[in-house]
């Protein structure tokens, strides 16, 4: 527990002044500020101390101003909160630190090498400040560095310059290591964000591709303003089951929801394997619709098989919890508009004769039955197997020729044209 104590108490040090309300990048450079500022300081202190000791002549006093005004300026900084004057000052004593020692110091062996600290200052601008200004704190760098040339101590010390080198590496090799850091911690945020926003990306298309079909969807992104288009031949199927609300009226509002929820889906299994696209469910009904963008090229046979299958589905005690169930089905095709309705909650829909049509066949037509209009019958009459066509009235268009969907034909097959297969096998 010490350690961790420790630990917490180091940290608050490096990001003393910081606010939560701080952007990040704030917060790196006020870090990496701060920790320049702890280390350069007692490392000049270091130096002040051991050439106090060995050094005959020389002044702790005139050498420890500098760096106690950086301690003072980092204290002051959580009042202030002023960035920029603080990181202009803390590099601006930073970079005087050794010219004037050397000013103030009589010239003793502890001076040698002294110059060296002055690069503290343009290395922390570079970690803390803009994309310019790190390029005017090296300028004076290198002009310091010229003054500092001409003040040349008594008496070279290598045990001095040696002693400098370290101190100064002791500063920026901490500072340089934290900034790196801290920056592959800042990498690994940001690869999190980027495959978060990826998954909520991912999640939005599959949102939206369970909206609108994809080549729309599509559309939708790239384009604001209205996407409607005509289709020449589309066929439109409109389900029902007969008496739902009725036979509901009876069940847990949760059976009821459970119960048609699991046999839309399995109607959407059913649609999905056929090509053919759901555009929207009202209430106990389920309207298809198929030759739209990249739906099958034969959707007449499509939306038939489709509306057999489903038929089935009813059947399937194990989908309907043992209720009977029956179905009531329309199928036309036709020219249709289709086209995305709304703004923040839209919809894909279909408008035209065709929709109208398909659905007065659904709902006038009788349980168990699966209606069709005269171009469906035309299209599917050699596949399929239908009922001789009744008169029926529709609302809005008179007596209209209704065709009955039974089933798939069945070809016979030879015992000649069997033999010759086999035969060829």
């Amino acid at each position: 527990m010490p350690v961790v104590r420790s630990l917490v108490f180091i940290s608050r040090l490096i990001h003393a002044g910081a606010r939560p309300e701080d952007d990040e990048d704030l917060r790196l450079r006020l870090s990496l500020l701060n920790l320049t500022s702890l280390l350069f300081a007692p490392a000049a202190l270091v130096w002040l101390v051991l050439g106090h000791q060995f050094a005959p002549g020389f002044s702790t006093i005139h050498g420890a101003l500098l760096p106690s005004l950086v301690l003072l300026n980092y204290a002051l900084f959580p009042r202030h909160r002023r960035f920029s004057a603080y990181r202009g000052g803390q590099l601006g004593l930073m970079l005087a630190f050794p010219l004037a020692n050397l000013i103030t110091q009589a010239p003793t062996p502890a001076t040698s090498g002294l110059a060296l600290w002055a690069v503290v200052a343009p290395a922390c601008a570079l970690l803390t400040a803009g994309n310019t200004a790190p390029n005017l704190w090296f300028v004076g760098f290198l002009a310091l560095t010229a003054l500092s040339a001409g003040i040349a101590p008594e008496a070279g010390s290598p045990a001095f310059t040696a002693l400098h080198v370290a101190l100064v590496s002791g500063v920026l090799y901490p500072v340089l290591s934290f900034a790196l850091r801290q920056r592959g911690r800042t990498r690994a945020r940001l690869a999190a964000a980027h495959r978060q926003l990826r998954h909520e990306q991912d999640r939005s298309e599959r949102l939206l591709l369970n909206i609108l079909p994809a080549p729309i969807a599509a559309r939708l992104k790239e384009q604001s303003g209205t996407i409607a288009d005509g289709h020449p031949e589309v066929v439109v199927m409109f389900a029902d089951i007969v008496n739902y609300t009725r036979i509901a009226s009876d069940m847990p509002p949760t059976q009821v929801f459970a119960l048609l929820n699991r046999i839309f889906c399995r109607f959407d299994e059913l649609t999905e394997e056929r090509g053919l696209e759901r555009i929207k469910t009202i209430g106990d009904g389920y309207m298809v619709a198929g030759g739209l963008n990249a739906h099958p090229r034969e959707p007449h046979a499509a939306a038939a098989s489709l509306a057999i299958a489903m038929q089935a589905t009813l059947r399937d005690a194990g989908i309907t919890d043992g209720l009977t169930l029956e179905l009531r089905i329309g199928i036309a095709s036709g020219p249709v508009v289709a086209g995305v309705v709304g703004r923040g909650k839209f919809i894909y829909d279909l408008w035209g004769d065709t929709v109208n049509l398909a659905y007065r066949l659904c709902t006038e037509g009788e349980p168990s039955v699966i209606q069709c209009d005269g171009r469906m019958f035309e299209r599917l009459r050699n596949a399929f197997v239908f009922a001789k066509p009744l008169l029926l009235f529709l609302k809005g268009k008179g007596y209209v020729p209704v065709y009955r969907l039974k089933s798939p034909r069945v070809f016979s097959v030879s015992p000649a044209s069997r033999r010759h297969a086999t035969e060829a096998a």
